[in-house]
């Protein structure tokens, strides 16, 4: 774990470069990159793609601290402040997208183009925005799971931002063998995967010729089920709004709502073949 990557100092200033918030600036810059080149194969141009991403990342930010919010009301109520404060931290991966697609939604019914379309333009920006704000997460020792003894399980260190949980839920003692190593899921590191393959996947699919929208929902669908079993391995705070069977049914019920989607949209590409067949075969006689 490196929560800092970097420390300089330049004038009697100690200039600090922090791993979570140099991986949630290049999140942002790689989603902007992806999104700008994929809104070019709708025919949207540069100016008008940027002003809807940056649209879209202020709404996201604004979601993201939104539901972090709710999922920790005693650290907001302690700390009103928070919910303005410009630190890197204190952000709800799930709000933020909620914020980003809400803007999308209304932007596609004012420009004229189909959500669909744009929802595929959108998936390389999104997983590249997952992959690295996992990886600062990763470093910086935020996010992680719960005990386990599998092989892969890591160790993160005393300072790991996680420890303090981990203290108050149990999971460490704090008397005797609080100095041995537990080794966590890296939940983070089962996200990072997740999105990786999702994203390959819905990328096969817009190759093969799927139906506007069969791409973006399987990855969305996929996505949906995947952080449902990854929210088992993550301990939920005693105080948070959600509790963690709560917040695994939404992912569950959200998952079963993209994937009946996505068969409705694919449907017609699946009949199509079926129909197709007894036709040559009573063409061949």
């Amino acid at each position: 774990m490196h929560p800092v990557l970097l420390q300089l100092e330049v004038g009697g200033t100690v200039l600090t470069l922090f791993a979570y918030g140099t991986f949630l600036l290049l999140a942002a810059g790689a989603a902007g990159v992806l999104f700008v080149r994929g809104a070019g194969s709708l025919g949207l141009g540069r100016r008008r793609a940027t002003v809807l991403f940056l649209a879209a990342v202020a709404a996201g930010l604004a979601g993201a601290r939104l539901l972090d919010a709710g999922m920790n009301p005693a650290e907001y109520a302690a700390e009103p402040a928070r919910l303005l404060a410009a630190e890197p931290r204190g952000f709800g991966l799930y709000g933020g997208l909620a914020g980003a697609i809400l803007v999308a939604l209304a932007w596609s019914r004012r420009a004229g183009i189909p959500l669909r379309q744009l929802a595929d333009a959108t998936i390389p920006a999104v997983a590249a925005g997952i992959v690295l704000l996992r990886v600062g997460c990763f470093l910086n020792g935020c996010c992680d799971g719960v005990a386990t003894t599998l092989p892969w399980g890591v160790v993160f260190p005393p300072r790991a931002v996680g420890l303090e949980r981990d203290l108050l839920a149990g999971q460490i003692p704090l008397f005797g063998t609080v100095t041995t190593p537990v080794a966590v899921h890296p939940t983070q590191l089962y996200e990072l995967a997740a999105a990786l393959v999702l994203a390959v996947a819905a990328g096969l699919a817009a190759r093969r010729g799927a139906p506007a929208g069969v791409p973006a929902l399987l990855f969305a669908a996929g996505f949906l089920l995947f952080r449902a079993a990854n929210q088992l391995l993550r301990p939920t705070p005693p105080d948070a709004l959600l509790s963690q069977p709560v917040l695994v049914g939404a992912y569950a019920t959200a998952a079963l709502v993209a994937a009946v989607w996505l068969m409705r949209v694919a449907a017609p590409a699946l009949r199509a073949p079926a129909a197709q067949a007894p036709a040559a075969a009573s063409s061949s006689t």
